[in-house]
C-alpha cells in the first residue's frame, strides 16, 4: 500500500475533525454516532478508523485543535510592548471567536466542559486547554507589572483566571441568550480591566 503523504495526511484528518465538530455541535457528544460523522464528512467508516479509533478519539482531536488555535490567537494578538492594548486584543479576539455569530464554538465548548465531568482525559485536555491560555496571559500581565503599567499588588495567574472566568461566564449567557450584544460585553469587558489590574496610565 502506498504511503500517505504528511500534508494529505493532515488534510484528511482536519477533513474528520471538522465533520465530527459539526456533528457534535449539532446533536451533542452523546448523541452523535460515529455513522453520522462518516456520513457528514463522506468517508468510509474503514477511511475514518485509518485514523480515529472512536467516537472519544474524535472528542479529543476537537478540543486540542481548537486549544491550538486559542495558542495561536493570544501569541498574535497579545503586545508586551503595551499590556492592556495586548489584553484587550486577546479578549476582542477570543470575543469574536466565542461570542461572535459563530454557535457551534460555543456549543462544542459546553460539550466538552460537561465531558470533562466523566471522562478523565477529556479533563486532562481541557486542563491542558486552559493552562496554555493562562499561562500566556500570566506572561502579558507580569510584564506589565514589570514596567510600572499594572499594579504590583496584582496577582497575576488570579487575573487570569479571572479573564477567562468571564469569558466562559459569557458564553454560557450568549447560547442562553442569543441577543447578548457582543459589543457591549467588550466595552464592559474593557470598562474592568483597568481596575482588575491596577492600571497605571
Amino acid at each position: 500500500m502506498p504511503r500517505v503523504k504528511p500534508e494529505r495526511k493532515a488534510a484528511r484528518e482536519a477533513q474528520i475533525i471538522e465533520a465530527a465538530r459539526a456533528c457534535f455541535a449539532r446533536n451533542g457528544f452523546h448523541k452523535t454516532t460515529l455513522q453520522d460523522i462518516f456520513a457528514e464528512a463522506g468517508l468510509s467508516a474503514g477511511c475514518v478508523y485509518n485514523y480515529f479509533q472512536s467516537k472519544d478519539e474524535l472528542m479529543l482531536a476537537v478540543a486540542d485543535a481548537r486549544h491550538l488555535v486559542e495558542s495561536r490567537m493570544i501569541a498574535e494578538e497579545g503586545d508586551v510592548h503595551d499590556p492592556v492594548a495586548g489584553l484587550m486584543a486577546v479578549a476582542r479576539a477570543f470575543a469574536a471567536a466565542y461570542l461572535g455569530q459563530f454557535e457551534e464554538s460555543r456549543r462544542i465548548a459546553l460539550e466538552t466542559w460537561s465531558e470533562s465531568l466523566r471522562d478523565l482525559a477529556v479533563l486532562n485536555s481541557v486542563r491542558r486547554g486552559l493552562d496554555g491560555p493562562r499561562a500566556e496571559l500570566v506572561r502579558l500581565i507580569e510584564h506589565g507589572k514589570a514596567t510600572g503599567r499594572f499594579s504590583t499588588d496584582i496577582d497575576a495567574d488570579m487575573a487570569a483566571r479571572t479573564m477567562i472566568a468571564l469569558l466562559h461566564g459569557f458564553m454560557l449567557q450568549k447560547l442562553w441568550d442569543t441577543k447578548l450584544s457582543l459589543a457591549a460585553v467588550l466595552a464592559t469587558f474593557e470598562h474592568l480591566l483597568p481596575s482588575l489590574l491596577g492600571y497605571v496610565r
